[in-house]
């Protein structure tokens, strides 16, 4: 019984780990390195900076419906199940070219009414269609997940990540902008492939009322979260972009890209730790021994991902980043001491979803929010690219505080059994992500 146990955890986060390697990592590792090298400092900012616009809406859309349909799906069987996913694809359509319009509408105004940076304007119009791809491509391969189907997920990431690869002839003949578009054509052609895959490319998918209603009961809060947890990540972008320079966007970037590379597994083990706590009814069945196993697991992982950035980081960053690898390596020595609070974070929140008050987990986002939000607001237009840095540490500090707070009160006061499905299955999606640029 034992080995079962470990074997579906092993395969569970084997997966996981691939699909993280895939949908993220051959863009932060291969992609935006090689276009870094082909644009430029200046110009390679300038892309991150219309990036960061869209990408304070990213995958919410989808990513409330997304937690609704894994919530409903397992309760149905067949047909029941294509209709709710076909329900959700159109209220994720809807949503998304409501978005999309409504952002063409305003940079047109914007463009009309005030002096804009043309290249920034024509970088996220593609961009801004982006999202519309990228959220229904994330919605389709729910069901794989649902459905325990973890290899044909990471196989659709793999093909995503390869077709992102258009973005490198792009950004070579087209410079941002082209990169924007080579970045809309690889999730596009993928969303595309995948429609097909389903048969829903050309077919008029279902729309049943009672399941929309069943949706958006938890829809509308849990997108609200997701924005609330992936907008702290590019506020640094947005406002070292308008108040610094977009070379100074690029040199933030290549420093933060390493602590994410660092501390990217942190989400696949908050993932899995979470899937584990699954199996236990209250704090009071998880004993001492399995909480110093976490407790030294945590503390490994923090001295191990500290020593690997301090001594590994400056070297990582002359081979991806090499026109401004140098000053992205001050700027990281900087940023080392937010690991050890990232740590914190990702090994509290699945006790705290699991166990804690469902109150604390919205709170929890606000905080991350608010700590990175107000001080980048403050400090970077006085400070620039040191206001930055500073505002990135009492983020990540202020985040991790009210983690382990929030974690002590739990391991204190909860001894309840009750387990919140929504927020178990949005927190296995975006957990350990929160502090992360």
């Amino acid at each position: 019984m034992q080995i079962e146990y470990f074997k579906r955890y092993f395969g569970y986060s084997f997966w996981v780990t691939l699909e993280t390697v895939l949908s993220m990592g051959v863009s932060r590792l291969v992609i935006f390195p090689i276009a870094a090298y082909i644009l430029g400092k200046e110009q390679f900012g300038l892309f991150l900076f219309a990036l960061g616009i869209v990408m304070m809406i990213g995958k919410a859309p989808s990513g409330g419906l997304e937690t609704a349909v894994m919530r409903h799906f397992s309760e149905l069987n067949g047909q029941a199940r294509d209709a709710l996913i076909s329900t959700g694809i159109r209220l994720c359509k809807i949503m998304m070219w409501v978005i999309v319009l409504v952002g063409i509408i305003v940079l047109g105004i914007v463009k009309y009414f005030r002096q804009t940076n043309t290249q920034i304007i024509l970088c996220l119009i593609p961009l801004l269609i982006f999202l519309y791809s990228w959220n229904l491509f994330e919605l389709q391969i729910v069901r794989y997940r649902v459905e325990r189907k973890f290899a044909l997920r990471a196989g659709w990431y793999g093909i995503q990540g390869l077709a992102q690869l258009a973005v490198i002839p792009a950004a070579y003949w087209g410079g941002a902008v082209g990169m924007a578009w080579g970045y809309l054509f690889g999730f596009m052609i993928t969303q595309v492939m995948l429609s097909w895959r389903h048969g829903t490319l050309f077919r008029k998918l279902v729309y049943d009322t009672s399941m929309a209603k069943l949706l958006m009961q938890i829809w509308f809060h849990l997108t609200i979260a997701s924005v609330i947890i992936f907008s702290s990540r590019y506020i640094y972008t947005i406002i070292l972009g308008i108040f610094n320079s977009y070379s100074a966007v690029s040199i933030f970037f290549g420093a933060s890209n390493v602590i994410y590379l660092a501390a990217a597994p942190l989400g696949v083990i908050g993932s899995l730790l979470l899937s584990m706590l699954a199996g236990y009814a209250s704090l009071a069945s998880f004993g001492k021994r399995q909480k110093y196993t976490v407790l030294a697991a945590a503390a490994s992982i923090s001295i191990m991902a500290i020593l690997i950035v301090f001594f590994a980081g400056p070297f990582i960053l002359s081979i991806q980043f090499p026109a401004f690898s140098d000053e992205s390596a001050r700027v990281l020595r900087w940023l080392i001491p937010i690991i050890p609070w990232c740590v914190a974070e990702s090994f509290s929140r699945p006790f705290i979803v699991k166990f804690g008050p469902i109150k604390f987990v919205p709170i929890l986002n606000l905080i991350a929010l608010i700590g990175h939000l107000l001080p980048a607001i403050i400090l970077i237009p006085m400070l620039g690219m040191n206001g930055a840095v500073v505002s990135y540490n009492i983020g990540c500090v202020l985040s991790g505080i009210s983690c382990l707070g929030a974690l002590v009160w739990t391991f204190k006061h909860s001894n309840s059994s009750k387990v919140n499905v929504e927020m178990i299955d949005f927190a296995e999606d975006n957990i350990g992500q929160t502090n992360l640029s």
